[in-house]
């Protein structure tokens, strides 16, 4: 018999499954700490490979907006449920560097992309109409409870039995606890594509397409904001355990503080999912960016923001590629933003610069949003559709 969930019923669901997946993929800071005294690594090298991980998605998720076009979010997250089982096996067994590029930085990757941000955007774009960032703000919360659980509880598996033992606990907990629920729950809302094209099958000349979307300037504006957002973001996630480390606190409080920084970082992404509701996206983002100094509040909702925008400005038949494209954005961002922290530290010592540079590109990404949203740049995009009549 087929299951009739509610909205906010698959945005539970779907809140645990992102949860689960993205604390594993932010907690890879203690991780780290952990591989630099078993292993003797640079921070360098072991910073790239959270680098390698981001690289991934961004070259991913373009090709996985056009399979959820075809085949949906189920059989998109359960490939990545069963990816993430495979790498997180394969690097409780590593004995070497490039091993962990492999295993991590590559298949666990895959398992990421294929479980993570555009999958969920695009189930939670099926099932809701309106409330929206809302709805993706609620999920994405989930992200931030990830972080909050699985920080400090990686530290203690870690202590209690070895950083290979904790890879292997979390692959069981994927297989028997999130694959189930994928299963049985993920499946095409009331708002689905494919209702839609019906829908508008006789107004498919004024509706986006992906190769539109990349013509338009509001499509590149969001681009380079999200970039800038991205690297100024990951610099901090990927390295303020070991900063905390580095001042003198324990590696505990070090993944409890970033723990905390995640719950809060939940309650950040629900409040500004509201307010992009209530006022608009570019009020909620700039009072994102002015939030940077409370990093937990801020943290990760910046993403729920470009959702919504991105949902608000190419919904239609051409969503999902058009998404996919626009995450690229995020890889690369998030890629440069772990590498040059790591780099910078390397070279000075310290992560003064590398917490200053975040600073000024999460400005200069509020900017680009602004600018995004001028009257003459979307009449400019919407030019474009004429083309396509053509």
């Amino acid at each position: 018999m087929r299951l009739s969930p509610t909205p906010w019923f698959v945005a539970t669901i779907a809140f645990v499954v992102l949860g689960f997946s993205r604390g594993i993929h932010s907690s890879f800071g203690v991780f780290n700490v952990a591989l630099l005294d078993t292993f003797g690594w640079s921070r360098g090298a072991t910073a790239g490979i959270f680098s390698i991980v981001l690289s991934v998605d961004a070259v991913l998720s373009p090709l996985v907006g056009h399979l959820l076009d075809r085949y949906g979010t189920k059989k998109i997250s359960i490939a990545g449920c069963i990816t993430l089982v495979a790498g997180l096996l394969l690097s409780s067994q590593v004995s070497a560097l490039w091993q962990l590029y492999i295993s991590f930085g590559i298949i666990l990757a895959v398992g990421f992309t294929f479980s993570g941000m555009v999958p969920h955007i695009f189930l939670i774009s099926e099932w809701f109409s309106s409330n929206r960032a809302s709805a993706i703000g609620f999920v994405y919360a989930g992200t931030g409870l990830g972080i909050m659980l699985l920080a400090p509880l990686s530290e203690w598996l870690i202590s209690s039995y070895g950083w290979a033992r904790a890879f292997e606990i979390y692959a069981a907990i994927v297989f028997i606890g999130l694959l189930p629920v994928v299963w049985l729950f993920y499946q095409h809302g009331p708002h689905g594509e494919h209702l839609r094209h019906r829908a508008e099958k006789k107004d498919d000349h004024n509706q986006w397409t992906a190769r539109l979307a990349l013509q338009s300037l509001q499509f590149w504006l969001l681009f380079i904001a999200r970039i800038a957002a991205a690297s100024g973001t990951t610099v901090i996630v990927t390295h303020q355990v070991a900063h905390v480390v580095d001042v003198g606190f324990s590696k505990l409080l070090s993944a409890s503080i970033f723990g905390l920084a995640g719950v809060t970082s939940s309650f950040g992404r629900v409040i500004f999912g509201f307010i992009a509701d209530r006022l608009s996206k570019q009020i909620a983002y700039t009072l994102n960016i002015l939030n940077v100094i409370f990093f937990g509040i801020g943290f990760g909702s910046r993403a729920v923001i470009f959702s919504a925008l991105t949902a608000d400005i190419f919904s239609g038949k051409g969503f999902c590629s058009i998404l996919g494209y626009s995450t690229v954005a995020a890889g690369v961002g998030g890629a440069l933003g772990s590498w040059l922290g790591g780099v910078f530290y390397d070279w000075t010592g310290s992560y003064l610069v590398s917490f200053a540079l975040s600073a000024l590109v999460l400005s200069m990404s509020d900017i680009c949003i602004w600018l995004a949203a001028v009257p003459s740049v979307a009449n400019y995009d919407k030019r474009l559709w004429a083309s396509q009549q053509k």
